[in-house]
């Protein structure tokens, strides 16, 4: 028997090459376990899911990756590590599928839309912003096997960011960095995305449970998990939740009692709680969950104005574009810089085609038969959260998503030395980007709008800031050319304008700028009164100086500020008029006498 094993072994080939005794078996085993069959031993995939693991953590903790200043230092660590694997290696590998296409369009799509964007030097930051995307994917696809480690983390980093952000939300001086409006918001500083992180932590313990055996530190995960969740406040979240425990219930026979256990460790956290006297403070709070329904209303206007933004603008928009764009054609009053919805997001910022690319991989790895049911059921639900926040504004998430993604067809692509060459020389080039783009806006997020602006003159926000804080015509008016020079779309900058120009004793350019700011801007109900006033005290100046001519001209266009408003009452949608924020859109009688007695 012992010939007949050592003559089997010895008609074997690995690699081409006969091996001719069990030493050479052995060693040929040893060798692919180490990884050399794909060019990359262990040790260094070892250091590549550690590399990739900090990432992670560290995206997570400043800010969950939303501000461009983190994405422009991940920027710069995550493309010199590509650097030193190519020239190390002098070969990658790469996924030639969907999922390269999608990822590849999304992120170099945000510096291409630049040179049609609304406004290209905020469109540069976007690009910026979402780089780290492509060279994280590109990291991943090296060791694809680590993944399922880099997943298993997952809760124990969504553990810790809960115990810590409770402990830091009952110290006033933390507050702000762990808590919006009293919910708990993680390091994301954002509650919906911080629960939906905790979510996906929550759905990856229930199946590890279920896979191997019940170990307690999964307990805790699953309790920290439900506890994070109810303190942010998330009713999405929630609903997501309830909805995917109800399907385990039903078609998982084997996971029934694992959901159920779940449940029961929330019913009994919440008593606990109410025992020793947070009983009030869940009460209000699920008043609040269950009767505000302005926010859902809120958004559904908002998918409603960006869809018509999407039709005017099929390539996009660039980054920011939706938010200096939005004022222009919306039909209710509100103000944000995203739409809370990931969809319709990357179809505002760089069009359609990207975003049916990327959520056309998502639904693939869905679909896909070689993704695991856990994983798929992850995908669902950050594809389902995804369509009513924004969470993928959110690096961390962006990360996460990718770890779950159907990544094969796998190729191994050998590389020259102009190739290495090219790698370093775009590393310089995106050391430089990155540090004037990722500083500005770091001074500006930090209040420090005139530096940011020397920093990068491309900092429309930063500018924007600026020009709240002037009051000499001179620097208002030069304030408001810099940015219009950039972007005409800004309708403060115009309103600077008519500012100076009023200052200035102009009053034909006062009135022309000033209805270039409301019509950019028509629910700003300020702007109006404002016109309105500048257009009496002037009245009675010309009436004073004898220049009848003069006054009539102010008169005649104050008459129009009543059907100026009309106008805008007609293009209100029904939706506007069911939030918290509604429209103004009459004048008081007090300012009507004005116009009347300015006849």
């Amino acid at each position: 028997m012992g010939d007949g094993l050592l003559g089997g072994l010895g008609s074997h080939k690995v690699r081409g090459k006969k091996i001719r005794n069990l030493s050479d078996c052995l060693k040929g085993v040893k060798k692919l376990q180490n990884g050399a069959e794909d060019g990359m031993p262990k040790s260094q995939k070892n250091y590549l899911y550690w590399f990739l693991l900090m990432i992670i953590v560290c995206s997570g903790v400043a800010g969950g990756g939303y501000f461009c200043y983190v994405s422009a230092v991940a920027s710069v660590v995550l493309m010199s590590a590509v650097v030193c694997f190519l020239v190390r290696t002098g070969c990658f590998s790469i996924s030639l599928d969907w999922n390269l296409v999608a990822i590849a369009v999304l992120v170099f799509g945000y510096f291409v839309v630049g040179l049609w964007a609304v406004d290209s030097g905020m469109a540069l930051m976007g690009g910026i912003k979402f780089l780290p995307v492509f060279l994280y994917f590109f990291l991943m696809c090296q060791a694809l096997e680590e993944r399922e480690r880099l997943i298993r983390f997952l809760p124990v980093l969504g553990s810790l960011m809960t115990l810590f952000s409770f402990v830091m939300m009952q110290f006033p001086v933390f507050l702000p960095y762990v808590s919006v409006a009293g919910r708990l918001a993680g390091f994301f500083q954002y509650p919906n995305t911080y629960a939906l992180f905790l979510l996906v932590c929550l759905l990856i313990s229930i199946y590890q449970i279920h896979l191997e055996h019940v170990d307690w530190m999964l307990v805790v995960h699953i309790l920290a998990a439900l506890t994070g969740i109810y303190l942010s406040g998330s009713r999405t979240v929630m609903a997501l939740a309830v909805a995917t425990f109800f399907l385990l219930f039903l078609f998982k026979k084997e996971l029934r009692k694992y959901a159920a256990l779940c449940v029961g460790i929330f019913l009994i956290a919440v008593m606990i709680l109410a025992f020793c006297g947070f009983g009030e403070g869940i009460y209000r709070r699920l008043l609040v969950l269950a009767g505000n329904a302005s926010t859902f209303l809120g958004r559904l206007l908002y998918d409603w104005d960006a869809l018509k933004m999407i039709a005017a603008h099929p390539f996009g928009m660039g980054y920011y574009g939706y938010y200096f764009v939005q004022q222009e054609m919306q039909t209710g009053v509100y103000s944000v810089v995203n739409a809370h919805n990931e969809f319709l997001q990357i179809m505002l910022d760089i069009g359609i085609v990207p975003a049916i690319l990327m959520y056309g991989a998502i639904l693939r790895s869905i679909l896909s038969k070689n993704t695991s049911e856990r994983n798929k059921v992850v995908l669902l639900v950050m594809f389902l959260h995804g369509l009513f926040d924004y969470d993928f504004q959110f690096l961390a998430l962006y990360f996460v998503l990718l770890l779950f993604l159907d990544v094969r067809n796998i190729k191994k692509v050998k590389i020259s030395v102009l190739t290495k060459g090219t790698a370093v020389a775009a590393l310089a080039v995106l050391v430089v980007l990155s540090g004037v783009v990722g500083t500005s806006e770091f001074l500006y997020v930090n209040r420090k709008p005139e530096a940011a602006v020397r920093i990068y003159g491309g900092n429309t926000l930063a500018k924007m800031e600026l020009l709240s804080l002037a009051e000499e015509a001179d620097e208002l008016e030069e304030l408001a050319d810099s940015i219009l020079e950039g972007n005409s779309h800004v309708s403060v900058a115009y309103s600077a304008r008519a500012r100076a120009a009023f200052a200035r004793g102009d009053v034909e350019a006062f009135v022309e700028n000033k209805l270039t700011a409301i019509r950019l801007a028509p629910y700003q109900y300020e702007e109006y009164l404002d016109y309105l006033a500048a257009l009496v005290y002037s009245v009675k100046l010309y009436r004073e100086a004898g220049d009848e001519e003069s006054a009539k001209f102010c008169v005649e266009r104050a008459k129009e500020i009543p059907r100026m408003l009309e106008e805008v009452k007609e293009r209100t949608s029904s939706l506007a008029w069911m939030i918290n924020d509604r429209p103004e859109v009459t004048l008081s009688e007090e300012n009507m006498r004005l116009i009347e007695e300015m006849e």
